[in-house]
């Protein structure tokens, strides 16, 4: 007989039910925001004029042609709108003065009656203007005499504070002693942050070994499939109804859109369709606040879509990292000393507050137990498109260099690679970096998990041809974002059926599954019972946004609270109507179990009683009119750090993978192809198995696609070249190994506040790839990429460079 106890019924917690939204998902029902134009008559058409490159001053802007033509209706530009055109988000910011700081950068916005005439318009549109000198990368954008000043209202160090930011003055120092602040550092420094623990210095000289190298990532695109798309209806109200493909109906859509055009809260609408997908590049609303500025002016519905070229040169983009990474450690493995610098390349971002540096290197002092920490990041302005949150917030790119270091001290001290990191993780319970006490990390188990499984232990079998074999492995951690407020709505109806309201955002990964399972636990009743509803202002209640893998922990605590609201509520009535006390009360699903009297057991739906003019239901429950519950779930707040950077609470909580690869090299190409694969990520308690399992195989195959091949390509103009799927090159299903090859696995650590346990952990699978297939690569053919993409091309100049210096030294 097993002592394991028997599971409740109607419990959905680490179960797979059907996905809520699989019919509509499955037969095409579902609509995208694209779907609307056929329901909306009468629609204008919005395209903009864009700069064609990276840096120059408009000499001429001549709009009388353009404006002439059949269909148009209207073209602004930035002196000629009557809005607050400098409130717009960053990648649709027209230019001030004239200067243009980047190419994709709008120009002028032209709205007419169909596609083609609008696009016509723009082309008409006579533009003239003085190139000037541009920088693309971090390393130009560091020089402390750049040859481009991005933001020359900008100070050394902290930028300037728009206090309408929530992240505004949050943590900002006076004076900090760091090297990228203070006289001499480049004008396009726009922020930064200092972490001191320990003495680093003191702490080098007393190691037994001290490794140091420097690192660099590409920029790259969220290249989601459908385009980002809004519809913007006027309504006779004056009103305006938003569809589109962005997110955070209420705390990104419609705070933009109230904020930058000063309205009533109760005059704009926001619907959100199905989304085909976002990984962070939805998250500013770009084409939502064009649309409304021309639906608001002309009083007319507009709508706008992005080209796959305009969603390359004109959406935010994934932000590269600049970082250095220095250990000291003992002999036998313990890390006594970390020096890292970190500096995030943000683009062309006017006015910072947000970025400076501490997002990227949250990761670095997430994973490993160090006494001394020296952390110096900063974040600096480019002639490029402006940046946005891309899956991982940075921590893929920062990480990338302290697992390569890793990796790298490992091999230099003849140990395993998972020994050296086991002896260095954080336990539970312990402090991180900051001095925040860690609750949950499973990232031990999640590596020693995937080192089982692709036997990491033993080298690499060889076949003697080009193609050299090598493993590697590596983990990762990722901060939660603790700004989010979300709520949600559960109604009971008289015949148990249930429904919950939400507003978090759905991009593909199944959140309103989840949120079922929830309600449906809480409540002890079958999933079949409950229906999600979603995604509109007016009907569903606050949720700031899906970010930062927040869904599950915020939304799903909300929902939790307002399930339990409602099983209060559903005692109370029960016990009156018997008599009792409600503590002697329990609500099982549709019935009531009493104590202590003689009705033992009540069923729900008589509680619920018809109206007639004999009892008008003033009081008590009635059909037609369900029990409603309330959930509303915020985070703790975060603690102000000192000059030392250090704080009691800076996150919510951190989620954890490992990863371990097998991969071969082509040593004539510089080819790699990814053999073997084992993911494992921490969960917490997983609230659905198998679309975690989900998670896990599309952040592989994201992160060995920008890890071996995603890249912008920029011409001498600083334009992006490669705007279309076929340049911009995308990994494909020959990219993946063969699914016995492919192992994705949950090794879970609850978390004390999350719903049952769970976290979110979308994002973290993404972090271990690129260090894991770099050791992989160094295991196979003797070189340690410190850029990624890794492309063949830059392997090959390795494996060369290499080869050049062995033979010189004979």
């Amino acid at each position: 007989m097993s002592n394991t106890p028997e599971k409740a019924a109607n419990n959905y917690i680490g179960e797979t039910p059907i996905r809520v939204d699989a019919y509509d998902r499955a037969t095409g029902k579902g609509l995208f925001a694209s779907d609307y134009y056929k329901f909306i008559p009468d629609l204008l058409h919005v395209k903009i004029l864009r700069s064609p490159v990276a840096h120059c001053k408009i000499t001429k802007l001549d709009l009388s042609k353009a404006e002439s033509m059949p269909g148009v209706a209207k073209i602004f530009t930035m002196e000629r709108s009557p809005f607050h055109m400098e409130r717009l988000p960053e990648s649709v910011r027209f230019p001030i003065d004239g200067e243009c700081i980047w190419a994709g950068q709008p120009i002028a916005i032209v709205a007419a009656e169909t596609v083609e005439q609008a696009e016509d318009a723009v082309d008409a549109i006579m533009l003239e203007y003085e190139q000037l000198p541009h920088i693309l990368t971090v390393q130009e954008a560091l020089d402390p005499h750049p040859k481009s000043i991005i933001d020359p209202a900008s100070g050394h160090g902290d930028g300037v504070v728009d206090a309408s930011n929530p992240w505004a003055g949050i943590g900002r120092l006076d004076i900090v002693k760091s090297k990228f602040s203070g006289e001499g550092v480049s004008p396009n420094i726009v922020g930064n942050y200092v972490l001191d623990k320990g003495d680093v210095n003191e702490a080098m000289k007393k190691a037994d070994i001290v490794v140091e190298r420097e690192f660099c990532t590409g920029r790259r695109s969220h290249t989601h499939l459908e385009l980002a798309t809004a519809i913007c209806t006027y309504n006779s109200d004056d009103s305006i109804t938003m569809y589109g493909s962005g997110c955070g109906i209420h705390g990104v859509i419609k705070s933009a859109i109230v904020n930058i055009f000063e309205l009533p809260e109760t005059k704009v609408r926001t619907i959100q369709p199905y989304i085909g997908g976002s990984f962070g590049g939805r998250l500013t609303p770009y084409a939502e606040v064009l649309c409304a500025m021309m639906s608001l002016y002309l009083k007319k519905s507009c709508a706008y879509q992005y080209t796959r070229k305009e969603q390359f040169t004109g959406s935010p983009a994934a932000w590269p990292v600049y970082s250095r990474v220095k250990f000291g450690a003992t002999k036998d493995g313990r890390v006594i000393a970390q020096d890292y610098d970190c500096v995030e390349e943000i683009g062309a971002i006017q006015n910072n507050v947000s970025y400076t540096g501490r997002l990227s290197s949250s990761g670095a002092v997430c994973v490993y137990d160090i006494d001394n920490i020296h952390m110096d990041t900063a974040a600096t302005v480019t002639n490029t498109m402006p940046v946005g949150p891309f899956r991982g917030l940075g921590c893929p790119e920062s990480e990338f260099g302290m697992e390569c270091m890793m990796n790298e001290l490992a091999d230099e001290l003849g140990m395993s690679p998972v020994e050296i990191r086991a002896k260095n993780f954080i336990k539970n319970g312990g402090l991180d970096g900051y001095g925040e006490v860690i609750t949950s990390i499973g990232v031990e188990k999640c590596l020693r998990a995937c080192a089982e499984k692709i036997e990491l232990d033993k080298p690499s079998e060889q076949d003697g041809s080009v193609w050299k074999r090598g493993k590697g492995c590596a983990v990762g951690g990722k901060q939660n974002t603790p700004l989010g407020r979300a709520e949600a709505i559960v109604r009971y109806y008289s015949d148990a059926s249930v429904e919950v309201l939400i507003s978090c955002d759905e991009n593909g990964m199944g959140a309103s599954t989840v949120m079922a399972q929830i309600a449906a636990t809480v409540l002890e009743l079958p999933i079949e019972k409950i229906k999600v509803i979603k995604g509109d202002s007016i009907l569903t209640p606050f949720d700031n946004y899906s970010a930062s893998s927040r869904t599950t922990y915020t939304t799903g605590n909300a929902v939790k609270i307002a399930a339990e609201e409602v099983k209060d509520k559903l005692q109370e009535a029960a016990a009156r109507e018997v008599g009792v006390h409600k503590s002697k009360v329990e609500i099982h699903g549709d019935k009531a179990k009493i104590l202590g009297s003689d009705v033992q057991e009540l069923a729900l739906s008589e509680l619920f009683k018809n109206t007639s003019p004999y009892d008008q239901g003033n009081w008590g429950l009635m059909r037609f009119s369900p029990v409603e519950g309330h959930g509303v779930f915020c985070p703790a707040p975060i603690r102000s750090w000192g000059h030392d950077g250090l704080t009691k609470r800076m996150w919510n909580w951190f989620q954890y993978s490992a990863a371990a690869v097998e991969v071969a090299v082509n040593e004539e190409t510089g080819q790699v192809k990814l053999l073997r694969v084992a993911c494992s990520a921490d969960t917490g308690n997983p609230i659905n198995p198998k679309m975690v399992e989900g998670q896990i195989e599309g952040g592989v195959m994201m992160s060995t696609s920008y890890v071996t091949q995603e890249e912008e390509i920029y011409d001498e103009n600083g334009a992006v070249m490669n705007t279309g799927l076929s340049d911009y090159r995308v990994a494909d299903v020959l990219a993946s190994p063969k699914q016995a090859d492919f192992h994705s696995l949950i090794n879970p650590d609850p978390l004390p506040d999350g719903p049952f346990g769970a976290k979110g952990m979308a994002e973290s699978v993404t972090i271990p790839f690129p260090p894991a297939i770099a050791e992989a690569i160094y295991q196979a053919v003797g070189v340690r990429p410190t850029y990624f993409p890794m492309t063949a091309e830059r392997i090959l100049k390795l494996i060369k460079e290499k080869k050049a210096k062995e033979a010189a030294a004979k």
